[in-house]
This record gives structure tokens, C-alpha cells and sequence, in this order.
């Protein structure tokens, strides 16, 4: 399908125009070993999901290619413009001159390599070694934006060496240091002029104060966003999900701090408590509490939703969202949920409006004391 030519998108809920759709071609059914691979798995051991199906991996990958292409038809039906990756083996050595791991992990979710920041394109310099050349999928696709919007902006944080000392002890659950600097692109969320961002156990603080400076340069605000507690391995679109202007939702499992839900509320956004997860496919499922809030909104109050999620199909519905009910968590174990493995390039939708009358505010506030002699 010809694709717009043109990036642009400001929010996770205006109508989404284009978007680009990761590949479990070339997907390994053997994690590599690597420092970032033994974090998540730690991380998830703790859990006891309750598991639907007991199948084996083969069995469930073949499962999850169908269900992938099932997804991509429904997202086609809709008129969204669909991009996929130019994908290239993965079952070859990764090496540089300070490390190197058996494999690559695959091509499932492009939401964890970039973000787009209205007419902006970011790289994330993720902290997995076995994602190091993942983005090279996506460079033929970049460089066709590039080359067709001049108002397109391409970031690229710098790459971090990953050496051992990147990382903490065996069995912390947060490990990465504050020596590099470290971010998975999907823990942004953005509400135009503002995007929200979590330094958790894909982020780090220096990460974060990288893509705050990046962003001002266009005038976009990164605002810190805090959970209440750090123990859950997880992006923030696993976390909180906005699905129009004034509604929001996030796990009961896994809330926000009351400072967060009171800059919300005080903001006049509905922020509700949507549970937690009820489905998990596989005994190999390594998501989050939090991953049935993994939906994408493909336009205000419209969203694609994991259909054994009744409890959070029932909640939308009950808030005046028209749900689209698909299957998609023989998919999880591979790299995510319906959020994570796409990336949308153009949404509808106002440039930089503010969604938060409070941090302006707060901003004009703290211009005008700057300004004082």
C-alpha cells in the first residue's frame, strides 16, 4: 500500500492515518543470552498468570504469525496505511568491540525502537545487546520519509556501549546504571504538547533528561511519570493508556502515584482503574500486569483490543468506546501486544495542543520568574 509520505503525530488516540506493523519472521524460539533478556525473565518469574493454553512454542509461534496477519487485514479494513520491515537474518553472532551475543532477537516491535514526537522521528538506545542493528529494518522506511517530508526530523540518541558495568548485580530488578544513556522508546506516552516518561527498567534518569532536551527544541514538554511502585518490568503503554482527550486507564496492579492521578484529575481527565490482565495464552508469556491496557486506539474512542479481555472490553463499552475484539496473545510471548508491535506515523489531530491547563501554568510561572533580575 503507497504510504502518506508524511510523519506526523501528536497523541496515542487521534485518528491514526499510517502505521507500521513489526514481523515475527526470523524469530528465534531460543531467548539470546544477554544482560537485558535475564532482567525481564527475572522480573516475570514472579508472576503465576493464569495460563489458557498449554502449548508449545513452535506450536504457538505458528499460532501468533496468524494471528499477526489477522491483525494487519483488520487494521487494512479500516483504511490505516500498513508498513512493514525489511527483515534479514538473525541467527548470526552480534559482536563489537566490547561484546557480542549468539543471536538477535527478531523484528516484533518497532514501538520499542522509535517514537514519534509530531513531525519528529526518535531512535531509542535501547540497553538489549540482541536489539543493537534491530532498526536497520526500518532505515529503508525512514529514509523514504526523510527524503519526501522536509519538515521530518530524524533523532538519534547516542548509542551506548552496553558493557558490563551498564548493568547491576545479579537479580536486581531494576539494572540498569545511570552511567549511559538508556531508553526504550515505548516508555513515552504522548498527550501533544506534553509527553509523559518513565525512568524505569528500560529507562534510566539520564535517558530521560536526553529526550526532555531533544523535545524543547520544538517546544514539546517531557513530564516525569511515576508509578507507584517500580517492581513491574514494563513500558508505560502497559501501564497507562489514554484512548481520547479526558479518559485515561491504568492497572490496578500496578497504579500511579497519587500526584500523578491528581494532576489528571485536577486536569479534568477521567483516569480510571481498568483491573488487571485476565489472559495469558502461554506457559513462555513474559508481559506485564498491565498488558491488556496494551490496546491501540486507531481513533478517539476506537480501539483493538485482545478479545479474552472481557472485563476491559465491558469498561471501554461502559465509557462510550466502540471496541474492535481480536485474538492476539499467542503473540505476547514473542514481543508484546497490540500496542507494542506497531508504531504509528501519522495521526490526525492539532499540533501541540496542550492537554494540561495546570503545566501551563506551572510553565508560564517559572518564565516569568526566570525573566526577574
Amino acid at each position: 500500500m503507497e504510504s502518506l509520505g508524511v510523519v506526523e503525530s501528536w497523541t496515542e488516540w487521534d485518528r491514526l492515518r499510517e502505521v507500521w506493523v513489526g514481523s515475527l519472521e526470523n524469530k528465534s524460539l531460543d531467548a539470546p543470552q544477554e544482560p537485558a533478556v535475564a532482567r525481564k525473565m527475572a522480573c516475570y518469574q514472579k508472576y503465576n498468570w493464569p495460563v489458557r493454553d498449554r502449548l508449545q512454542d513452535a506450536d504457538c509461534l505458528a499460532e501468533a504469525k496468524k494471528q499477526l496477519d489477522n491483525y494487519i487485514e483488520v487494521l487494512k479494513q479500516e483504511g490505516i496505511i500498513v508498513q512493514r520491515p525489511k527483515v534479514f537474518d538473525t541467527q548470526v553472532e552480534i559482536k563489537t568491540p566490547m561484546w557480542s551475543v549468539e543471536r538477535m532477537s527478531g523484528f516484533t516491535c518497532p514501538r520499542d525502537l522509535f517514537f514519534v514526537a509530531g513531525k519528529q522521528v526518535i531512535e531509542a538506545p535501547m540497553s538489549w545487546r540482541c536489539r543493537y542493528f534491530e532498526h536497520l529494518a526500518w532505515r529503508d522506511l525512514l529514509m523514504s520519509y526523510y527524503k519526501s517530508d522536509p519538515r521530518m526530523r530524524w533523532s538519534a540518541a547516542p548509542k551506548p556501549m552496553l558493557v558490563d558495568d551498564s548493568f547491576g548485580g545479579e537479580g536486581e530488578e531494576r539494572s540498569i546504571r545511570n552511567s549511559e544513556i538508556f531508553f526504550d522508546a515505548a516508555d513515552s506516552r504522548r498527550f501533544g504538547r506534553d509527553v509523559f516518561f518513565q525512568s524505569a527498567h528500560t529507562a534510566n534518569d539520564l535517558g530521560r533528561e536526553w529526550v526532555r532536551r531533544e523535545l524543547a527544541a520544538q517546544g514539546v514538554r517531557v513530564q516525569d511519570f511515576d508509578f507507584q511502585s517500580q517492581q513491574h518490568f514494563s513500558h508505560i503503554d502497559a501501564r497507562l493508556t489514554p484512548v481520547d482527550e479526558g479518559l485515561c486507564f491504568y492497572s490496578s496492579m500496578d497504579p500511579p502515584t497519587d500526584a500523578m492521578l491528581q494532576l489528571f484529575r485536577e486536569n479534568e481527565w477521567n483516569i480510571l482503574d481498568a483491573g488487571f490482565r485476565e489472559d495469558c495464552r502461554s506457559t513462555s508469556d513474559q508481559c506485564a500486569p498491565g498488558i491488556h491496557l496494551n490496546v491501540l486506539t486507531i481513533a478517539p474512542k476506537v480501539c483493538i483490543v485482545e478479545k479474552n479481555e472481557k472485563k476491559l472490553t465491558k469498561l471501554l463499552s461502559d465509557e462510550g468506546c466502540d471496541v474492535l475484539p481480536i485474538e492476539f496473545s499467542a503473540c505476547y510471548p514473542w514481543g508484546g501486544a497490540l500496542n507494542c508491535y506497531t508504531l504509528d506515523i501519522h495521526r490526525d489531530g492539532p499540533a501541540q495542543k496542550s492537554y494540561f491547563p495546570t503545566l501551563d501554568m506551572q510553565a508560564e510561572r517559572q518564565a516569568a520568574k526566570s525573566e526577574k533580575p
